[in-house]
């Protein structure tokens, strides 16, 4: 389930920037993305940007079936070859994607977010707070 990307030279001046430690970029920072690249690995900018917009191509995001655990990664179909379990600050990502950043009560309806293509509902996403529990034992 590959994404349909499209790195253009900005992105891949600030993820190597990023690779490269550089802090803040600046326009005068290209030389010393340029000379970082070629030091690292012989590449030039625009062959870094092929590269990476060729892995981000074949980025997915799973489910195990035996740990139910989630994962984020490179994969061909039915298989992973690199993944990274994704944590906690992801998925509260998730959750303020579907939530449009709205606070939702506990106990209240939550919030529905609905995902279409081609104009048809294909899937409808409900989150909400449980409602409070009293203490066990009273």
């Amino acid at each position: 389930m590959g994404v349909l990307a499209n790195v253009d030279m900005e992105d891949a001046r600030e993820i190597a920037g990023l690779i490269l430690n550089i802090e803040e970029l600046s326009e005068d920072d290209d030389c010393a993305i340029e000379v970082g690249l070629i030091e690292k690995w012989n590449i030039d900018l625009d062959t870094f940007r092929e590269i990476i917009d060729s892995v981000v191509k074949h980025m997915d995001f799973g489910l195990s079936p035996l740990t139910e655990t989630a994962y984020v990664g490179i994969s061909r179909p039915g298989i992973w070859i690199v993944k990274k379990e994704v944590d906690q600050q992801f998925l509260a990502g998730i959750i303020a994607w579907a939530t449009e950043g709205e606070d939702i009560p506990e106990g209240s309806k939550g919030f529905l977010r609905e995902i279409t293509a081609g104009g048809k509902v294909e899937y409808e996403i409900v989150i909400r707070r449980p409602a409070p529990q009293p203490p066990v034992g009273r």
